[in-house]
């Protein structure tokens, strides 16, 4: 039990951290971006001339809507508690729509069959797991497409989450990170600590 209690805890940690850096990316790339461009409408704005004003006038109101939309999905991300008590099932589909939102990968999200609640804390770690996959395959696959399939039968949830990329020997990256920790082995003991199965 201590041992699950310290892996709960490091896991939202971890979310938190992964839910800032988001935030700060999307901040720097996203939301400045827009900001600088009403900016740039409003102090280049010719009011003598009503017609290329007016279009100006109007462009920038749809930025300042977007922005606006933005700022909203953004609060959304704010509180991984927020996500996680809309179920897991939901936490994943949002991972697929912030993929999806960097317009580098398509991701999909397929959810098989009626999926049960998910235990809170077991939930988080499987959530934390299936993020640490994904971030895995953004960083070292080279793919296009990142795709997540949830399944329930028999009184057993499977995630598999899937890309296109260059794959690997896992047999040889879990007895190269015996030495180093982290990575698989971190996701193996994670498994168990939820009486879980990881396969590669």
């Amino acid at each position: 039990k201590a041992q699950f209690d310290q892996e709960l805890l490091k896991s939202k940690l971890e979310i938190q951290e992964q839910t800032l850096q988001h935030i700060s990316r999307e901040i720097h790339d996203n939301l400045g971006q827009v900001a600088s461009l009403i900016k740039i409408n409003l102090n280049t704005l010719q009011l003598e001339d009503n017609s290329k004003a007016g279009d100006k006038i109007e462009y920038t109101r749809e930025l300042v809507r977007q922005l606006i939309t933005d700022l909203k999905l953004l609060s959304s991300t704010l509180n991984s508690d927020k996500v996680m008590k809309n179920g897991l099932t939901k936490a994943l589909e949002f991972e697929v729509q912030r993929l999806n939102k960097t317009a580098a990968f398509e991701s999909v999200f397929i959810q098989h069959d009626v999926v049960p609640p998910v235990e809170p804390d077991k939930a988080i770690i499987l959530y934390r797991m299936s993020q640490e996959i994904i971030n895995n395959s953004i960083k070292h696959s080279a793919a296009k497409h990142i795709n997540i399939d949830v399944y329930y039968s028999g009184n057993k949830l499977t995630i598999k989450i899937a890309d296109d990329g260059k794959g690997f020997n896992p047999a040889e990256k879990m007895k190269d990170e015996k030495n180093q920790g982290n990575g698989l082995d971190n996701l193996v003991s994670r498994a168990k600590l939820v009486n879980a199965e990881v396969q590669f």
